[in-house]
């Protein structure tokens, strides 16, 4: 396996481009039911699960969204801060929220560290 380090410049248009919180993965998103919409993505492509079933998407330039697009299926992603637009040819657009999963109970307590106690007085 090879490791490719990215020099911060190149880190700055990969962010640009995309949001850097969609540089990771996996996300789920809430849908309207009975709907299921999750994702991987890579600067490239945003590998999706609908319903059960997978298709890969290809990211493609716009202004202030993430957007990926497999126009053979017709499918379109749109990411947009929490929000994720998913459209099918033919089909009303579904409007789903991202699901934050909980945080590690290290994260609520301080990371491990003991908690501030109130002065003695």
């Amino acid at each position: 396996m090879s490791v490719v380090l990215l020099r911060p410049a190149r880190w700055a248009v990969l962010c640009g481009a995309l949001p850097c919180a969609a540089l990771a993965g996996p996300a789920r998103y809430d849908c309207p039911p009975p709907h299921t919409l999750s994702a991987t993505f890579t600067p490239r492509d945003a590998n999706v699960t609908f319903d059960g079933q997978r298709h890969t998407l290809r990211r493609v330039r716009d202004s202030g969204e993430a957007r990926f697009v497999n126009r053979q299926d017709g499918l379109t992603l749109v990411l947009a801060g929490s929000q994720a637009r998913w459209l099918r040819a033919g089909e009303a657009e579904l409007a789903c929220r991202k699901v934050v999963g909980p945080l590690a109970p290290e994260a609520l307590q301080g990371g491990g560290r003991p908690a501030p106690s109130a002065p003695a007085h």
